[in-house]
C-alpha cells in the first residue's frame, strides 16, 4: 500500500492538547480512502512507535500516560485501519514497514478488544541531551558534541562532520546509506533521515576524512558507534557525505513572516509577540541588525541563507497594523532555530530608530559561498623578515604595522612574521564583495581598489589569550588565483576587473605581498597562538562561518619561528608542549 508522509499524523488524545506544537504524543492515524483511521494496538510494538516518532523528526519514543489514555480511549468508537504494522525500528517511514491484513476477529470496529495505538515521542533538538562518546573513543572525542551539520540551507540538512582528536573532519560517502544518515539525524534530535546525500552535494569540507565505508544497523546512538573502515585512503572531499533530516514542525514559522517584498524571499521582518495579554504582529528594531540575525530568519522560514540584512525597509511597505516595534536588541549566534531563541530585550523595548520604514529586513537565497582557509599553506610558507622602514611607506599608510612603527626611523627595520594564505570557496555560489565597484576605494599608494574595509584579521596571542600583535588585510584584489579541474576563472583584478572568488576556486595572498604579515618587532620570544579570521565582520553572507577561523601553534625564539598544528575552527589546546613532534620539517629561519 502506498502511504505518503502527509497520510500519517499524530493527533492529540485530549482536545486541550491540540494547541501544542509540535504534537509529541497522541493517536496514530492513517488516511485511507479519504478518511482518517486509527490503528489497533493488539499487534503494536515499541519498534513501530520508534518509526512513527522518527517520521515526524523526533529522536525516539517513550512511554505515555496509560491511565489518561485508557480513560478517554474507551469512550471512543473509532474507525480502525485494516492493516497491522510490523517494523524493524530503523525504517525512515511507515510505508517501509511490513503491512499485514488484520484478522477477522479484529475488525475495523472492535479491534478485538484492544485500543487505538498511541505514541509518545521524545521532544526534538532543543531538548536533546549531549551525546555520550563511544567506548574507546572517550579521550579522542573529549566529551564534546560528536557530530554537526554544515553547509545546509535549512535546519536539519548539511554535510556531516565528526569530531576526533579535537579536529572536525568529514565522512566519505562510500557505502553511505539512509540507515547511516538516520543515525546522524537521531543523534542530533532530528528524527529520521529523508535523504542520504553523496558527492559533496552540500559543500566540501576541509581537513581530515575521519570515517569511510560507514555501516550502521540503525540502532546506534551515535554515528561513531557504527562500523567503518579506519583507512580513508583515496577519499577526497568531493566524496563528502551529507544528510537531510525529517525535522518536526516546531511551529516557529507561524510567528515569523516577511512582508512587503517583491517575492517570497525578501521583505520586512515581522514577528508575532505577546503584548498586553494578546498576540500582535510587529516589526524588529534594526539597531545592530546584521547578517547573523538575517541568517536565522531565512533558515527559520525555510528560505535558505541570508543574502542581505537591511536596517532600512522604507521601500517595502509592510502591513500598516504591524509598524510598531515588538522586538529589540536582537543578537544571535547563528545556530538558533527562531528569533525568539536569540538574545533580545524582551518586554522592555529600546529602539530609538523606531519601526516602520526603519524596521529590520532580509533577503534570502537558496545558495551561499563558503570561504575556508588552507592550513597547510600557512605552515609551509611561514618565515621572518627584517624589512627596512623606507620600503614600507604604503603599508604604514594603510595601518599594517604596529603603532610603535610611527616612532621608527626610516633607516631602521621592522621584524615581520610573513606567510601565504590560500582561501578556498567551497560553497555553492560565488563570493562577491558586499559593496558594488562604484563604491570601492582607490588607494593611490598601492595602485589598487579596496572592495572591503577589512577582509582578513591576523592576530598573535599568548597562551592565556592576551593579544600581543595584530595585522589586517583589506581585500584589495579578490580574484581566482587557481581553480579545481574543469572550473574556469571568472574574476581577475588586472585592468581593474571584477572582484570575487568562484565556487571551486581559491584566492592566494602570497607571503611577499604588502601587509601579508604580522609585525612582531616588539614581542618577546616564547610560545604563542597564531590566528587568522576571514570575513570577520560578516559583511558577506556565507553558509558556514565556523570555518572562517584558523589557529596555529607558534614558537618564536628571537631568531627563528615555527608554525605548526594549524587547523580550521574548533579550539586549540594551549598546553605548553615540552616536545614538538614534526617540527623539524617546518623549522624556518628569518630572511
Amino acid at each position: 500500500m502506498d502511504i505518503q508522509v502527509e497520510d500519517v499524523r499524530i493527533r492529540a488524545i485530549l482536545s486541550s492538547y491540540r494547541k501544542r506544537i509540535p504534537m509529541t504524543e497522541g493517536y496514530v492515524e492513517v488516511k485511507d480512502g479519504g478518511k482518517w483511521k486509527q490503528i489497533c494496538n493488539t499487534e503494536w510494538s515499541p519498534l513501530n512507535a520508534r518509526v512513527i516518532c522518527g517520521m515526524f523528526g523526533f529522536p525516539g519514543e517513550r512511554k505515555y500516560n496509560a491511565r489518561v489514555y485508557k480513560m478517554f480511549a474507551r469512550r471512543r468508537k473509532p474507525s480502525y485501519w485494516d492493516y497491522a504494522v510490523n517494523c524493524t525500528g530503523n525504517e525512515a517511514h511507515l510505508s517501509s514497514c511490513k503491512l499485514g491484513q488484520v484478522s477477522p476477529l479484529k475488525s475495523n470496529v472492535t479491534c478485538g478488544g484492544g485500543l487505538p495505538v498511541v505514541v509518545s515521542c521524545v521532544p526534538g533538538r532543543d531538548f536533546a541531551p549531549t551525546p555520550t562518546p563511544m567506548t574507546g573513543f572517550r579521550k579522542a572525542f573529549r566529551q564534546e558534541p560528536l557530530v554537526r551539520l554544515r553547509g545546509g540551507a535549512i535546519v536539519g540538512e548539511g554535510r556531516v562532520e565528526v569530531l576526533k582528536n579535537g579536529e572536525w573532519g568529514t565522512i566519505c560517502d562510500d557505502h553511505w546509506s539512509l540507515m547511516s544518515a538516520t543515525v546522524v539525524c537521531r543523534e542530533l534530535g532530528l528524527g529520521t533521515a529523508k535523504e542520504a546525500l553523496s558527492g559533496g552535494r552540500l559543500g566540501q569540507g576541509m581537513g581530515p576524512v575521519h570515517m569511510n565505508e560507514v555501516q550502521c544497523s540503525g540502532f546506534e546512538k551515535s554515528i561513531t558507534e557504527c562500523l567503518f573502515n579506519k583507512e580513508s585512503a583515496g577519499c577526497s572531499h568531493e566524496e563528502d557525505a551529507a544528510v537531510r533530516c525529517n525535522v518536526p514542525a516546531m511551529g516557529f514559522q507561524q510567528s515569523l513572516r516577511l512582508s512587503g517584498g517583491r517575492n517570497p524571499f525578501e521583505g520586512r521582518v515581522e514577528v508575532l509577540m505577546e503584548r498586553n495579554g494578546s498576540l500582535v504582529w510587529g516589526t524588529v528594531c534594526s539597531e545592530g541588525w546584521g547578517t547573523i540575525e538575517a541568517m536565522v530568519v531565512c533558515r527559520t522560514l525555510g528560505l535558505g541563507f541570508a543574502s542581505n540584512a537591511f536596517q532600512e525597509t522604507w521601500y517595502w511597505p509592510g502591513d500598516v497594523s504591524a509598524d510598531s516595534v515588538v522586538m529589540s536588541g536582537v543578537r544571535c549566534s547563528g545556530t538558533e532555530m527562531s528569533l525568539n531563541h536569540c538574545l533580545h530585550h524582551g518586554a522592555h523595548l529600546s529602539c530609538s530608530k523606531g519601526g516602520g520604514r526603519n524596521a529590520a529586513g532580509v533577503s534570502c537565497s537558496e545558495t551561499a559561498p563558503d570561504l575556508v582557509l588552507n592550513p597547510q599553506a600557512v605552515e609551509q610558507t611561514t618565515y621572518m623578515e627584517d624589512r627596512p622602514m623606507f620600503m614600507m611607506q604604503c603599508a604604514q599608510e594603510e595601518g599594517c604595522l604596529s603603532s610603535s612603527s610611527s616612532l621608527t626611523p626610516a633607516t631602521s627595520y621592522r621584524r615581520l612574521l610573513r606567510f601565504s594564505s590560500r582561501i578556498h570557496n567551497n560553497g555553492q555560489s560565488d563570493f562577491r564583495p558586499k559593496a558594488g565597484r562604484n563604491s570601492w576605494v582607490w588607494h593611490d599608494c598601492h595602485r589598487h581598489y579596496h572592495s572591503m574595509e577589512v577582509f582578513t584579521l591576523y592576530d598573535l596571542f599568548t597562551l592565556n589569550g592576551t593579544k600581543v600583535a595584530e595585522g589586517h588585510k583589506a581585500s584589495f584584489c579578490l580574484e581566482d588565483s587557481e581553480c579545481d579541474e574543469g572550473i574556469e576563472k571568472r574574476y581577475e583584478c588586472a585592468n581593474f576587473g571584477e572582484q570575487g572568488i568562484t565556487v571551486g576556486c581559491w584566492d592566494t595572498y602570497r607571503h611577499d605581498i604588502d601587509c601579508q604579515w604580522i609585525d612582531i618587532t616588539d614581542i618577546k620570544p616564547g610560545d604563542y597562538i597564531f590566528q587568522i579570521v576571514i570575513n570577520p565582520n560578516y559583511e558577506v553572507p556565507e553558509s558556514d562561518y565556523s570555518n572562517n577561523i584558523m589557529k596555529c601553534r607558534c614558537r618564536y625564539d628571537g631568531h627563528r619561528v615555527w608554525m605548526y598544528s594549524c587547523h580550521n575552527g574548533g579550539s586549540l589546546s594551549t598546553e605548553t608542549e615540552e616536545t614538538f613532534p614534526g617540527l623539524l620539517n617546518n623549522q624556518v629561519t628569518h630572511r
